[in-house]
């Protein structure tokens, strides 16, 4: 943005020449205004702070200050403004939100809880926020309040596809596959949360397998499609989101992964081969795919295939131990030497 110099003289002349109707406050709040305007964020968080050391009659200082600090991700100083603001108008809602979502920013979501709950006990608006103490609970690791939250929003806003997707991981979280399913089935249908559900359900059933020995073994229909927990139609939508997902991006390895995971679990072993191939190509260091390969040679009854791709699974497992510990060993040192630890 081009400056405009009579813009920035107006905000270094300000002091000078107020009107007497204008506190010094506020004589500093609007000259931080004017550098602001012109992406003077140094010059306006100095006004800014001097407005707030004035005892500058308004919020608006305190808010911009909260703003500023929060792009620069100064999560702290974001704090401590609101909180300066607060404690001189403990009315201001507004403040109380942004507070909340600094909390959440600077990993204490705890905190963030406390204030969503005081402001719904005031009379928020639920819908807006019942899906942000639920987010706050979640990073809390209380995960049965926060399903208990999205369930309340879902309520009263049954279209929230985010919340259906949020309990979904919860039930998943908490070893709860029947409930994730069903979530996960119903947001097929829902945008913008096809694609994720479609990965959320290809990990979950891929998970239960896992549980269950059948990944390990030559598959046959796994007790979960028998109780027909996934349909024929909700797996049609789930790997049409995926190659719909590949054709915009043919390098995904997440939805590579995915389509793989689903069709492997229906038995269509030959077309996942294909799928994991390609995955290989992109992600040619990731032993789990050669761990996915051999399994699927074997299945094939391609013995060759299947023990090369599980050689190669166990020379790449052994270089992730190896760099893994490399990486741990370095970071003891660089720290021994920084003086963090003795």
């Amino acid at each position: 943005m081009a400056r405009r110099p009579w813009v920035v003289l107006i905000a270094l002349t300000i002091g000078l020449h107020a009107c007497d109707s204008r506190s010094k406050g506020e004589q500093h709040y609007w000259a931080g205004h004017a550098y602001q305007e012109q992406g003077m964020t140094a010059n306006a968080l100095r006004e800014y702070r001097s407005a707030v050391a004035a005892g500058v009659d308004s919020p608006a200082a305190y808010y911009a200050l909260g703003a500023l600090y929060g792009e620069k991700d100064e999560h702290g100083k974001a704090i401590a403004a609101y909180r300066e603001l607060l404690v001189r108008w403990p009315g201001e809602s507004r403040a109380q939100e942004l507070l909340a979502a600094r909390y959440i920013a600077a990993g204490q979501p705890a905190a963030a809880v406390s204030l969503y709950r005081t402001l719904l006990n005031r009379g928020g608006d639920p819908a807006v926020l019942l899906g942000r103490l639920g987010d706050a609970q979640s990073l809390s690791g209380d995960l049965q309040s926060a399903a208990q939250s999205y369930g309340d929003l879902l309520v009263l806003r049954p279209d929230s596809s985010r919340a259906r997707y949020q309990l979904a991981r919860i039930y998943e979280a908490e070893g709860r596959p029947e409930p994730a399913i069903a979530a996960y089935v119903e947001l097929l249908a829902q945008k913008p949360y096809e694609r994720q559900a479609a990965l959320g359900l290809a990990n979950l059933l891929i998970e239960l397998d896992r549980r269950s020995g059948e990944l390990g073994s030559a598959r046959a229909e796994g007790w979960w499609r028998q109780q027909g927990l996934v349909g024929e139609e909700a797996m049609k939508k789930a790997e049409g989101q995926l190659e719909a997902a590949l054709v915009e991006n043919p390098g995904s390895s997440a939805d590579l992964w995915g389509l793989g995971k689903l069709l492997f679990w229906q038995g269509r072993y030959q077309e996942a081969l294909t799928c994991v191939a390609k995955l290989a190509e992109t992600t040619p260091d990731d032993y789990r795919v050669h761990f996915f390969l051999s399994k699927l040679h074997g299945l094939l009854g391609e013995e060759e295939a299947a023990r090369e791709a599980f050689a190669q699974y166990q020379r790449q497992e052994q270089r992730a131990k190896v760099a893994a510990r490399v990486q741990t060993e370095r970071d003891v040192l660089l720290k021994q030497l920084s003086g963090e630890i003795p």
